[in-house]
């Protein structure tokens, strides 16, 4: 009984644990760089999870609920994604691009769709960064 519970909670720990990995992208030049942001929603279905988010398929950060990442990337064909799906963004020099991660009641769990600008910064006004 005691080994179940030490084995809950530290599958707890980590399907909460949150923020940036190792893995965050560092900053070279900010001059050269352009700038993803990756906002997750507030919806209730999956509220208490943690979601990986990948840049280039290696995991750089972990989002809750109402949560936002930025982070810098360079120019170039990059790939941001959760969990098993990605989208593919050529960025640019100066410019910013937003995705939002969403929690769907369905098997495919959650999921991440390109924003426009107007929206992207909506949804950065009503989501915590994360540093």
């Amino acid at each position: 009984m005691k080994r179940n519970f030490v084995l809950l909670a530290a599958l707890l720990t980590i399907a909460c644990s949150h923020g940036r990995t190792t893995s965050f992208p560092s900053v070279a030049n900010p001059d050269t760089l352009g700038q993803v942001v990756v906002i997750r929603n507030d919806n209730l279905f999956g509220w208490g999870l943690s979601v990986k988010v990948t840049f280039n398929d290696v995991v750089i950060a972990r989002l809750r609920a109402g949560e936002h990442v930025t982070f810098p990337a360079a120019p170039g064909l990059h790939t941001v994604g959760v969990a098993e799906r990605g989208i593919s963004v050529a960025v640019e020099r100066h410019r910013r691009y937003y995705f939002l991660i969403s929690a769907e009641d369905s098997p495919a769990g959650f999921e991440i769709e390109r924003l426009d600008p107007g929206r992207g910064e909506e949804w950065v006004a009503k989501t915590k960064p994360v540093h």
